[in-house]
């Protein structure tokens, strides 16, 4: 059996982080650190405001996940799970380990291949920075499951955006790009990744765990039409495995009402 776990991370600015890093007292103010990270990282034409920063400069506060699984033959995905959670209802150490012992492990000690969007440049790398800020130890990322996930061209990690992109030969998509493509629901709710500071300033913080869950959906049927597209998913299996979401999305509406739109998903 070989299972599968996608993940995205939601993430603000580490003020604590960046008051140490640019030499402010303790009291300067959230606004006052935050205008002088987007002033010191800001790319050409890019709002200082909104600036989008350095991976280690985030800390974690939602995770999201799904969970599947396959014969190891081939055949369709049977997704198992679904979840998301933030430091509203946990710390930020407690989300870290928590997710990284959620990977499952089969029998002869392999973990899951994992499948992000953006995760070589972004998710995989701040799982790492956060557990060195908090001195948290993630042996399961670090080759315990016997997958090495930080090989950027290998298949333990499947990077979509890197991926389709021919790995920055082309110009890299956007998932919103690659869901209208394919008629994938995403940004569901008119929420997307600029609003999650705000969101999370206004302690908003189930509203972003929701957000970041329906991401992971969408990544995961990118990730069934990337398979089918390059051959490793026939469209039987194909069109199986989005029942197997759709099945396990029914399940979970009245916790997650807004997932009702990958229902019609095709």
């Amino acid at each position: 059996m070989t299972a599968l776990v996608v993940f995205d991370i939601e993430a603000v600015p580490d003020t604590e982080m960046a008051r140490r890093l640019l030499g402010r007292p303790d009291d300067a103010p959230d606004a006052e650190i935050r205008r002088m990270l987007g002033e010191r990282y800001a790319r050409s034409g890019e709002d200082p405001a909104t600036a989008f920063l350095k991976a280690p400069i985030y800390r974690i506060v939602s995770i999201a996940a799904l969970y599947a699984k396959r014969e190891d033959g081939g055949g369709p995905w049977t997704v198992t799970q679904i979840g998301s959670r933030s430091v509203g209802e946990k710390t930020e150490a407690e989300l870290l380990l928590g997710f990284v012992k959620s990977l499952p492990v089969d029998g002869r000690g392999t973990g899951p291949i994992l499948v992000t969007f953006g995760g070589n440049g972004f998710d995989l790398p701040l799982l790492r920075y956060r557990a060195f800020a908090l001195g948290v130890p993630l042996p399961g990322l670090h080759g315990a499951g016997h997958r090495n996930y930080w090989h950027r061209f290998g298949s333990d990690h499947i990077d979509l955006c890197d991926v389709l992109s021919g790995y920055g030969g082309s110009t890299k998509p956007s998932l919103a790009e690659m869901a209208a493509l394919a008629n994938i629901p995403v940004k569901i709710g008119g929420v997307d990744g600029s609003q999650v500071e705000a969101y999370v300033a206004e302690g908003r913080l189930k509203e972003v765990a929701d957000y970041c869950l329906t991401d992971v959906l969408a990544t995961f049927c990118v990730f069934l039409r990337y398979e089918m597209v390059r051959g490793e998913l026939k469209p039987a299996y194909f069109d199986a495995s989005m029942d197997s979401l759709k099945a396990i999305v029914r399940r979970h509406l009245e916790q997650w009402p807004l997932l009702s739109a990958f229902l019609v998903a095709s």
